[in-house]
């Protein structure tokens, strides 16, 4: 950007997401750190543009290092109407002033019609922790 171009950032509520897991598998000891393997078993997703389900397709790649975790996502949404979309995250899991902090970024691969709108948005949100797995606000630049 060139001075005067600047434009104040607007932030919208892209997407609601809750998913749920199961741990697969754990590996201890590796020189990057503890990694362990979570399944995608399904959850749901609702937003101002697009709402629809997770089917039990998908991962989530965790490693666990000295100061927290790195995040690294793959599933799938299934659209209301029926379009299937991916979607990948990364991210960092650590405790801030002793609470947990889930933060994210990621992007979509959308076929063309209604959804390929999503192939320009890169998403950004906070998640929670939920005793099925986690909930995640996203959100995009407007």
């Amino acid at each position: 950007m060139t001075e005067g171009n600047e434009m104040p950032a607007a932030i919208e509520l892209l997407l609601v997401l809750t998913v749920h897991t199961a741990l697969v598998r754990a590996v201890t000891g590796t020189p990057l750190g503890d990694r362990t393997v979570f399944d995608i078993e399904g959850g749901t997703f609702t937003g101002p543009r697009l709402s629809g389900r997770i089917p039990a397709t998908g991962g989530d790649w965790l490693t666990r290092t000295a100061t927290g975790s790195l995040l690294d996502v793959r599933l799938l949404l299934e659209t209301h109407d029926g379009a299937t979309i991916l979607f990948q995250y990364t991210g960092r899991a650590c405790l801030a002033d002793g609470k947990p902090r889930i933060e994210v970024a990621g992007t979509f691969e959308a076929p063309q019609g209604p959804y390929a709108w999503l192939n320009d948005v890169q998403a950004f949100g906070q998640g929670v922790r939920i005793p099925e797995g986690v909930r995640y606000h996203f959100y995009r630049f407007r």
